[in-house]
């Protein structure tokens, strides 16, 4: 899960890149709503490695 969590953040990181590039504005609203998009996939992932490392702590103390 982690990992497809990665690859969509890098794919639409790269997407929204391409949009600053054509539009030349951090400010278009596609531009805009990409990295927000990208905010939210972003804070997902950590989310996910936290509750991940998380588990993997409370596993490895209870041995």
């Amino acid at each position: 899960m982690e990992n497809q969590l990665l690859e969509r953040v890098e794919k639409l990181r790269g997407i929204m890149v391409d949009a600053v590039l054509n539009r030349q504005t951090f400010q278009h609203r596609e531009v805009l709503h990409l990295s927000q998009m990208l905010d939210t996939l972003i804070v997902q992932a950590q989310t996910e490695q936290h509750r991940t490392r998380v588990l993997t702590r409370a596993s490895t103390e209870e041995e």
